[in-house]
This record gives C-alpha cells, sequence and structure tokens, in this order.
C-alpha cells in the first residue's frame, strides 16, 4: 500500500472512533441524568474504572498496551467531564457553595485553590491534566503539607495525602471554569477556592 492509501485507511477509522466516541458520550449522558434522577451525584469511581482499565487491557499485545490503555484513561476522562458538564447545567446549586463568600472581580484572571491528593505515583497528574483539559494552565502549584489521613486514590488506598495550593490562569465568572471547579471539588479532598483576583 501506498503511503496515501494508509493515511486514507487513518482517515476512514478516525471517522468511526469520533461516531464510537459520540455514541459512548451519549451513554455517558443518560447515566449522569439518571444519577440525577436518583439524587447521586458521584460520577468518580475510582475502583469502577480501574476495572473497567483492566478488563479492556485483557488480550491486548505488550507493545500496544501502555499506549492503548492511556487512550482509554483519556476517554473515561472525557467522559466525566462531559459528565460534570450536564451536571453543572442540570443542578447549579452544587456550585453555589464552592464560591460562598468570595468577591470574584469582573475581570478575575487567576483562581487560587487548595485540594488534597493521595500521595502516590502521578498522584497530581489527573488534576493537571483535568485544568488543561478544560483549557486552563498554571501560574503557581506548591505543596502545603503532608498528613496520615486514609483517602482513596486511584485504584489504592494510601495512608498519606498531600494538600496542594494551585492557581490557575482564567476567569471564575466563566461557565467553564466553574464547571472544572465543580470537578475539582468533587475529585479531591479539602477542596476549598481561596480567591479570585
Amino acid at each position: 500500500m501506498s503511503l496515501d492509501d494508509i493515511r486514507k485507511d487513518i482517515d476512514t477509522l478516525d471517522s468511526s472512533i469520533r461516531d464510537l466516541i459520540m455514541k459512548r458520550l451519549d451513554c455517558s449522558s443518560r447515566v449522569i441524568h439518571s444519577k440525577i434522577e436518583d439524587g447521586n451525584y458521584v460520577i468518580y469511581r475510582a475502583d469502577r474504572e480501574a476495572a473497567m482499565i483492566a478488563r479492556l487491557g485483557e488480550g491486548i499485545p505488550d507493545d500496544r498496551k501502555d499506549g492503548y490503555l492511556a487512550l482509554v484513561r483519556k476517554i473515561i476522562e472525557t467522559s466525566r467531564m462531559y459528565q460534570y458538564g450536564i451536571l453543572y447545567d442540570e443542578m447549579g446549586q452544587l456550585f453555589a457553595p464552592l464560591i460562598a463568600g468570595l468577591s470574584i472581580p469582573n475581570d478575575c484572571s487567576t483562581v487560587r485553590l487548595v485540594l488534597s491528593r493521595p500521595d502516590i505515583p502521578n498522584g497530581i497528574s489527573p488534576i493537571l491534566s483535568m485544568i488543561g483539559d478544560y483549557g486552563y494552565t498554571l501560574s503557581d502549584i506548591r505543596i502545603l503539607e503532608r498528613s496520615d489521613s486514609a483517602v482513596e486514590g486511584g485504584s489504592q488506598e494510601t495512608d498519606t495525602v498531600i494538600k496542594w495550593e494551585l492557581a490557575v490562569r482564567g476567569n471564575l465568572n466563566e461557565e467553564k471554569m466553574r464547571k472544572l471547579m465543580l470537578q475539582l471539588s468533587f475529585e479531591s479532598t479539602d477542596f476549598h477556592i481561596i480567591e479570585a483576583v
């Protein structure tokens, strides 16, 4: 096959993948609407995601497995992001407590927040990836403290958590930023917004 023929095959496959991802997001929409009806707002379930990844990784050749599972994780993350967006749209009152008492200027350019994550390899990576997926960047990140406190993280438990302070560049008046903050509040512990400046 010529390189052009191979690229045509890739284009065809990419269109099929796009259609399948759209169908998966349709399913994600039905899931979150069902949860909203039941009053269950838990979207991130580390145990379920770990089981899905293990199941989907079965039978994948070793030379492709890491890349394939990275893609699977990103699809799952995309699904969660979509569900949190719907949750925000349908249940905006869940966001209100996150900004209670905050003064938010119209020209806000930075949101400072604190959250805790398990002290495991790449424990902060999902948070950083999430921030980037929403189209934002950090202007500052630092560890505030390590403490012993059992929390669930990923597919394992740890006795140590790290409290982080993050400064996210962006305007807290934007709906997209508010959706990010809602997701961060659900997927970390000790979450609170310090200020919007």
